[in-house]
Parts: C-alpha cells; structure tokens; sequence
C-alpha cells in the first residue's frame, strides 16, 4: 500500500481513506505498540486509537521528508511512550503469553511439542529484552521492516538500531540454546541499512 497517497486523502478529509490505512497499519502498529508498554493490550491499543486520530487531524503535516509509513509509526511510538511517562511504568519484561500475541505475524505453532517449546522459549526470551531492544526485535523479525525503516520509525540513527539488534541477539543467545537461534539469526550491526536483518521463520529454524 501508498501509505502517502492514503495521508494526501486524508488530508482531504477522506473518511473511507482513513478507515483503509487503520485497517491496513493496525495489527502492525499494535505490535509495536505492546513491545513498548510491556505487552498492556489496552494501552497498545489506546495509544494507537490515539495516534490515529492525530493522523485524522493533522495528515496534512506529513511534508514528503522520509516516509509516511515512517511518520505514522512515529506518532504511533511518541503515543506509547507518553503513555509510559503518563503512567509512570517502568516494567519492561513480558510475560510469555503476553508476547505470543505481540507478534502479529508470528507463525502458526507446529503440531510437534518441541517445536512449540522452541517458540515459546524464543519469546519469552524476547519479552525480557529492554523496550527498545525489543521495539527493535518486533519491527525487524516480525514487521520484517529494513535497518533504514526501523531507523525512521523510531526516530534514531541507523547505527542505533543495529546497536540495539545486535545486544538483542547476544541477550538472546544467552538466554536460549545453541540450536534455537545461534547462527540463524543474522547480526543486524553487520548488514548494510536496507537490508532486513532477518525474519520470523528465521529467528524459529532449528
């Protein structure tokens, strides 16, 4: 989808357009959302129901610098961390279940028990990551997004983001075992900006 083009109608005031980009961004953006706010479903979901009625107001503002996929998730993290501010929280791990559901795009569990174990281990490890490691983690493995459009997304440099996908990726191989991630899970820090840095059936191959 032409995220800009959905911001330039409404910015006209296109009520159908509107209703198409939340649609389209929604799962996506509640994704990033819980990985801020510590998997709180309701907060996710208020902060983007928040962010989307900015985006109604004031699409306009979007001037064509960077992305407007970019923009929106901006709007969506700035929610979410007034949220945060707001309510004065400072827990950052997620319990197992809670990721389980983060991931919008994670894929369905094998019927074999060991399988199953190897991707609840995994998330449960990435829910114990910091809010940006895991903010990152989500947007790359998951929303399969590139260095470069985390990097817009966030609002940090490029350098940042490969940073905070690289301690990620050392936490997590610490915390799982050899033959859950190790090796299959490419280290962002070495991938150039516009390259995704892997993707879910990655992250799960044994």
């Amino acid at each position: 989808m032409n995220c800009q083009i959905y911001l330039s109608r409404i910015a006209d005031g296109d009520h159908a357009a509107f209703s198409d980009l939340y649609k389209a961004m929604r799962t996506g953006l509640l994704a990033q959302a819980r990985a801020l706010l510590a998997g709180d479903i309701a907060a996710a979901e208020d902060a983007v129901d928040e962010a989307f009625m900015d985006i109604w107001q004031h699409a306009g503002n979007y001037g064509g610098r960077g992305s407007a996929n970019g923009w929106v998730r901006r709007i969506v993290r700035n929610k979410a961390i007034d949220r945060l501010r707001r309510e004065g929280k400072r827990e950052s791990v997620l319990p197992p279940e809670s990721f389980l559901q983060v991931t919008d795009n994670a894929p369905a569990q094998d019927s074999h028990l060991h399988e199953q174990d190897t991707s609840t281990r995994i998330r449960a490890a990435i829910g114990r990551l910091s809010p940006a490691q895991r903010e990152a983690v989500v947007l790359c493995y998951f929303n399969e997004m590139s260095v470069q459009d985390i990097a817009e997304a966030t609002g940090v440099p490029e350098g940042t983001v490969k940073t905070r996908l690289h301690y990620a990726r050392k936490m997590l191989k610490g915390d799982l075992c050899v033959g859950d991630i190790v090796h299959a899970v490419p280290d962002a820090a070495t991938l150039p900006a516009g390259q995704m840095a892997g993707d879910t059936g990655t992250m799960l191959r044994n």
